[in-house]
């Protein structure tokens, strides 16, 4: 507060000093920190941490309910799914799935077919439009010119009638100098009114000169005689022969060019004549459907009714000649044109991959005949392959264009892949290699699949050109179950890079098996642990050192090193005596198998050196390993004996059958009568070669089960052999049939691929034997992959079961059948090399037209192997045969 100037400041009044807002605050937060809270202040803070604990509860309480109420809802959920996926449910959702799916398939197939038939008629009305247009140009053209002449005559009257009134005028004036003057003028007049003349006169004769020229075009192609009649009583060779002349094909191209119908390809090369062929096409579709269209389809019957009417109309216009031509003759081509490209386009692609299956046959022939320089027969298929292979290609690549590279690459492929026999990648060569006098044993006899350690192996022995010592009926195999030194020579001479393989064993085989071995190792097991050393070491022990023995060179080092550190008789008393270490065995030979094992048995040496188990589990794979080691041990001798073993096998089997047919062993009764019947069902006078080709198919030709005791005692080591090729031939036979009748129901192209139902019709016929198994997979299949009605469904299903249950008796499964047999038997009497390369060449054409496309690999598997066996047959056994037929000189020589 101010006082005024001069006044007395009052001294009983104490002072009073009020501090700033924020220095105030400041000092009670002071005090605050160092005292205590007021009561208000400290009531309300109360007041606040409870309304504060009071709302965490509720918060928490809401989330612990939120929690309750998720919890609840999964567990609702869950129960829900589980009901929703139970068979029930996914039978319904899948039957609305397919229902659905086609559904969309039918609205699909409509919506295609709608726009297809839109853009045709788009293309249609189009067409007629810039027909339209070029005729209202070329009539605005002669109106333009038509007014120009007649302004031009007006023009000239108008100018007659004022020179005539300027002449007057001056014959009336009688002026000398004006009547020459207007002599020069009426010079000039006359010689514009000769201008117009010549030019009238020109036109004329344009108009005189186009209409002969139309006139000869049409009388050109009229003096061919092309009508559909004429070409409907002339050869179909002839005609098509004669739409190739040059002077058809001008005088079509004129004609079609003067009418139009030829606009806007002068300028690409070929596509002229193409067109020309094209129309040319349609007096072949009528005059001679059946050449022209090898199927009765939908696409074809509409080709046949564009084709008549193109020719209706061209007739029609030929009768009154008019240029331009109607439109129903634009219309007509146009359609004829799009039927006969889209009929084209799928002929196409049936011969594309025809030939490229042909290409591919040729290949696979040079690669299994361009390593045999014997006889130069290389040398006779090289140059025959060849040329077709460059045949093929060439069309092929009319056709494919671009794509044909990619397609033979593939086709190659796929055929080397899955027809040429599978080469071993992995090094089977042992590494302990035998010496050059063990090399020049045959074969050695491999060891039986199933050890037992009680009985002692025998040496390997090699083949001796002396008949066996065993019965007739048991050389396929020895004691063992392996084969036999005649048996494996026999696979050498059917096939030069035959290789041993573990016996295969049925499914009670196998299961006995199983069940002995695991008696066996069992009892092993109780008894060592035990302490029953004596009663399994020494068996054992002797079992191994004979193994490893039989994979080492007699005369080397390492086998005198193991000859002498296994010492049966040694272990026998150290067991006797309990001191003797069973794991000094394992270990010992465990670290000599690296040393000896091939490295395509690295792998399993070293997952048995570092397996951990007991001691009766490695013993055991320790068998199983020297096992596979005694397989790589013999076919590499296989291998490095062959090529002195093949020359000598057919002699040696020859001497081995009439060794057995002297002493009794084998007789002739079932190969007399095979033959003999052979015989009777051909005509008298058949040769001999043709009466065992018949015969051998006979033996292999057949859907019915073969009796093992009607086969000919010649054919004793292909048992198993006949039973593989007959039912290869049943799958084709019956699998050949079944598609081709499930085709025509569904109106497809027989002609076309199917591969996908030709493999699962196959593995069906191989794996079931049941009518109604198949038939029902093969209606579940086509039901799956194809929109069918119900009706051809059930018809597939009958159709299927009839053919399984008539066999041959089915009209479709006999036709299948003879055209089969006639197919290889063509291939087994072809001679030569030209002959062979050119049946390999038309193979795939031949069976594609019989509606059995799919199953070229197979029939051209099946011809390769049969040709062989035929060749090897005839070689044994060619004496008796000829004997039993009565011809004197040798069949097979």
């Amino acid at each position: 507060m101010l006082l005024p100037e001069g006044a007395d400041i009052p001294t009983d009044v104490p002072p009073q000093w009020n501090a700033p807002p924020h220095i105030a605050a400041r000092f009670s937060r002071r005090r605050r920190r160092n005292g205590t809270l007021s009561p208000a202040v400290s009531n309300q803070a109360q007041l606040s941490a409870s309304h504060l604990a009071t709302t965490r509860r509720a918060t928490l309480l809401e989330a612990r309910k939120s929690l309750l109420r998720a919890r609840a809802q999964h567990v609702e959920k869950v129960r829900r799914s589980r009901a929703d996926d139970s068979h029930e449910a996914v039978s319904e959702r899948l039957l609305a799935l397919q229902a659905s799916m086609r559904a969309a398939q039918d609205s699909r197939n409509a919506i295609l077919a709608k726009i297809a038939g839109a853009c045709a008629s788009e293309v249609a009305k189009a067409k007629r439009t810039a027909n339209e247009m070029r005729r209202r140009r070329e009539k605005e053209t002669r109106d333009l010119k038509e007014s120009f002449e007649e302004r031009m005559k007006e023009a000239q009257r108008r100018r007659d009638v004022a020179l005539r009134e300027r002449g007057r005028r001056r014959r009336e004036r009688g002026s000398r100098g004006e009547d020459a003057a207007e002599r020069e003028k009426a010079k000039v007049q006359a010689e514009s009114t000769s201008e117009a003349k010549r030019v009238q006169a020109a036109s004329r004769i344009q108009r005189a000169w186009r209409l002969a020229r139309d006139r000869k075009i049409v009388v050109d192609f009229v003096a061919l005689g092309l009508t559909i009649e004429s070409v409907r009583d002339a050869d179909f060779i002839t005609v098509s022969t004669r739409f190739q002349d040059d002077e058809v094909l001008r005088a079509t191209s004129k004609l079609l060019m003067r009418c139009g119908l030829l606009e806007g390809i002068e300028g690409v090369e070929g596509a002229l004549e193409k067109c020309c062929r094209t129309f040319l096409s349609s007096y072949l579709i009528l005059g001679h459907p059946g050449e022209v269209l090898s199927n009765d389809g939908m696409k074809e019957k509409e080709l046949i009714e564009r084709s008549k009417d193109l020719l209706i109309a061209f007739e029609s216009f030929l009768s009154s000649q008019t240029f331009p031509p109607p439109d129903a003759l634009y219309n007509a081509w146009s359609e004829f044109s799009t039927a006969f490209d889209t009929w084209k386009s799928r002929d196409s692609k049936i011969f594309i991959e025809t030939m490229v299956a042909q290409y591919a046959e040729l290949d696979l022939i040079w690669q299994k005949v361009k390593d045999d320089t014997t006889g130069g027969v290389a040398e006779d298929f090289k140059e025959g392959i060849r040329e077709n292979q460059l045949m093929l290609l060439v069309r092929i690549r009319r056709l494919a264009g671009d794509r044909t590279r990619d397609l033979i690459r593939t086709a190659v492929k796929d055929s080397r892949k899955n027809r040429l026999p599978k080469k071993e990648k992995r090094d089977t060569k042992p590494r302990e290699v035998p010496s050059s006098d063990a090399t020049t044993v045959s074969t050695v006899a491999p060891t039986p699949a199933v050890v037992m350690p009680t009985v002692k192996p025998e040496p390997p022995a090699p083949v001796q050109p002396t008949p066996p010592q065993v019965g007739f009926h048991n050389v396929a195999s020895g004691d063992d179950g392996m084969q036999s030194n005649r048996q494996i020579i026999h696979e050498l001479a059917m096939d030069k890079d035959f290789r041993l393989q573990p016996r295969k064993r049925s499914k009670i085989e196998a299961m006995v098996e199983d069940t002995a071995k695991t008696a066996f190792w069992g009892a092993m097991r109780e008894d060592i642990t035990e302490g029953k050393l004596e009663k399994w070491i020494p068996s054992l022990a002797e079992t191994v050192r004979g193994k490893l023995l039989r994979l080492l060179d007699s005369k080397g080092s390492l086998h005198r090193a193991v000859a002498e550190s296994m010492d049966i008789e040694l272990i026998r008393q150290q067991c006797h005596n309990g001191s003797y270490d069973h794991e000094k065995l394992l270990s010992y030979v465990l670290n000599l198998l690296p040393k000896i094992c091939s490295p395509a048995r690295d792998e399993d040496v070293k997952a048995l050196v570092e397996d951990t188990g007991d001691y009766i589990s490695r013993l055991q794979k320790l068998l199983d390993v020297l096992e596979a080691m005694q397989l790589d041990h013999a076919n590499f001798l296989l291998m490095i004996s062959a090529p002195q073993v093949i020359p000598e096998a057919i002699p040696y089997e020859r001497r081995l059958f009439a060794a057995d047919l002297e002493a009794g062993r084998a007789t002739l009764d079932q190969t007399r009568q095979w033959l003999l019947t052979a015989k009777s069902q051909l005509p008298a006078g058949t040769p001999a070669n043709d009466v065992h080709v018949h015969a051998f198919l006979n033996l292999l030709f057949g859907l019915e089960t073969l009796d093992v005791s009607s086969i000919p005692e010649t054919f004793h080591l292909d048992h198993q052999r006949i039973r593989d090729t007959r039912e290869t031939l049943r799958t084709v036979i019956l699998g050949g049939a079944i598609v081709l009748t499930v085709k025509t129901l569904l109106r497809r192209d027989v002609r076309s691929s199917w591969k996908e139902i030709s493999s699962f019709v196959g593995n069906l016929l191989r794996s079931s034997t049941s009518t109604t198994e198949i038939a029902d997979g093969v209606r579940n299949f086509v039901d799956e992959t194809a929109a069918v009605p119900a009706p051809t469904l059930v018809a597939v299903r009958n159709a299927v079961a009839r053919i399984l249950e008539r066999g041959t008796a089915d009209p479709v499964a006999r036709v299948v059948a003879n055209r089969v047999r006639g197919f290889v038997m063509e291939r087994l009497v072809a001679t030569n090399s030209q002959d062979k390369v050119r049946l390999a060449a038309t193979a795939g054409e031949v069976l594609t037209g019989w509606g059995v496309g799919e199953w070229i690999g197979e029939l051209g598997g099946v011809v390769e192997r049969v040709a062989t066996w035929r060749i090897v047959d005839m070689g044994v056994n060619w004496e008796w045969y000829n004997e039993i037929l009565g011809v004197g000189v040798g069949v097979g020589a």
